[in-house]
């Protein structure tokens, strides 16, 4: 079957995406000092002081979802690692949320919470697509 019309710019979009999401990972993970200069040295401890479990809640939301996305653009997503990559962003935004002192909230103001919903509503986009797209090459 041929290519939808839709299936470069969404893939496109999901990989720029999903790379913004890696970048801001490595940058906070590394500490990159360009990055990291826009933030309070107060912000920096917070994400440092981050449990491990949450760190790799995020690192399978990002790597997960930037997997997925590659996938998408060679039609091979199946939706699987969307679907890991939305759970990972629930789990972390629910524990950065509810579970750390300061709050997401707290610590980086409404800025941070609606980076981690749009990242979380992506990923459920993408799964669904991937899945529609899955089901719309069977037939």
């Amino acid at each position: 079957m041929a290519r939808a019309w839709h299936h470069l710019p969404v893939s496109a979009l999901a990989v720029l995406w999903n790379l913004l999401l890696v970048g801001d990972y490595l940058g906070l993970r590394l500490r990159v000092p360009l990055y990291v200069s826009n933030m309070t040295p107060e912000q920096v401890a917070w994400y440092e002081a981050m449990p491990l479990w949450m760190s790799v809640a995020w690192g399978v939301a990002v790597w997960s979802g930037l997997f997925a996305a590659l996938l998408l653009v060679s039609r091979m997503a199946t939706g699987t690692f969307f679907a890991l990559s939305f759970l990972g962003w629930l789990v972390l935004g629910g524990a950065l949320m509810y579970l750390r002192e300061p709050s997401l909230l707290e610590a980086t103001g409404e800025a941070g919470v609606y980076m981690m919903a749009a990242a979380a509503v992506a990923a459920f986009l993408f799964f669904v697509y991937a899945r529609w797209m899955r089901a719309r090459l069977r037939h």
